[in-house]
């Protein structure tokens, strides 16, 4: 009898989607008709990179787990798009990455950040296409949603504070699941002036990613976008890194009294608002839960990245009951 194993065009390497080239690297066993794969969407501003604890933990933990990360373009080894990055636009590559590769769904998303943007802009582009099944599930980790962009810093007195201040020092450095040579392939990787252009692009971009999927009208449809398809909302406390930002922006002397005074309220404020924002992912689905991160700020992935892969675990296992039934 012949294998009738799911096997992509390659495994590891760069991939052209017509315009340009995009690198990926899938791990875990090839996988049977119908069995779904993990795909990873980083943050704004990261590349895979920053998931090596969360790799090595699935590999670990999940073995019979087949997952893919992927560098969006202008990321490290992917070559630079000639559309700006928006999710629309960002969300339309992961897709044709998925069929050069010939990476066949069902997929489970897992999405940080401005990742939830780009996964809930890719759940779009496939009903649109009339691929809904394509979709079995999803993890969001700390992601953003269309509101979520009133919490970010007024631009009145955000940067001031935070002035000469290493977001990714300050962020994770008393708890970081990477190893010292990961970690400094991270900072290697950021700080190069490519990547420092892609990551002032996204940010140029944020807005009108943000604008697009407040138009999809997605949160609070009935029935659910994702029907009883299993939706994970792993949350980190953002307002940890807030807090550190402001106090370590004040012992430095940033900011005048009146920036100060406008952050505090925005720290007074930012819990309840964020909770509300991410319990709303909730909405997806009719089979969903909610997981609040212990230790983390709202880089999960460096700082407790098996709550991820628990949450992964948690997916699968819904979808496995779901065949029993």
């Amino acid at each position: 009898m012949g294998d009738s194993s799911l096997k992509p065009r390659i495994r590891e390497g760069k991939v052209s989607i017509g315009t340009h080239q995009l690198y990926l690297s899938i791990h875990g066993p090839h996988r049977m008709p119908g069995e779904p794969i993990v795909v990873i969407i980083p943050g704004v501003m990261c590349s895979m990179k920053q998931w090596a604890a969360v790799r090595r933990l699935l590999e670990e933990e999940k073995k019979s787990v087949p997952f893919l990360l992927y560098e969006r373009s202008g990321h490290n080894e992917s070559e630079d798009s000639p559309n700006p990055p928006t999710a629309v636009n960002i969300a339309k590559e992961l897709n044709a990455l998925l069929k050069a590769v010939e990476v066949e769904p069902p997929y489970v998303l897992v999405c940080h950040s401005f990742g939830g943007i780009i996964a809930r802009e890719f759940i779009h582009l496939k009903q649109t296409n009339g691929e809904d099944g394509d979709i079995s599930g999803i993890v969001f980790v700390d992601a953003n949603q269309e509101k979520n962009i009133q919490l970010w810093p007024n631009p009145e007195f955000g940067p001031d504070i935070g002035k000469g201040i290493d977001y990714w020092e300050m962020a994770t450095k008393d708890l970081r699941a990477l190893t010292a040579e990961e970690w400094k392939d991270v900072m290697e990787s950021q700080s190069t002036e490519r990547s420092q252009r892609t990551q002032a692009a996204e940010l140029q971009n944020y807005p009108d990613s943000v604008r697009a999927l407040a138009d999809r009208k997605q949160l609070g449809r009935e029935p659910p976008l994702l029907g009883s398809r299993p939706v994970s909302v792993l949350r980190g406390d953002t307002l940890r890194d807030e807090r550190l930002m402001y106090n370590l922006g004040v012992a430095a002397g940033n900011g005048t009294e009146e920036q100060r005074a406008m952050y505090r309220k925005k720290l007074g404020t930012f819990e309840e608002l964020d909770v509300s924002f991410q319990r709303e992912h909730l909405l997806l689905s009719t089979n969903s839960h909610f997981v609040q991160a212990k230790n983390s700020g709202h880089n999960v992935q460096l700082q407790e990245p098996m709550l991820i892969v628990e949450e992964i675990g948690w997916v699968l296992q819904e979808l496995d009951r779901a065949k029993t039934q």
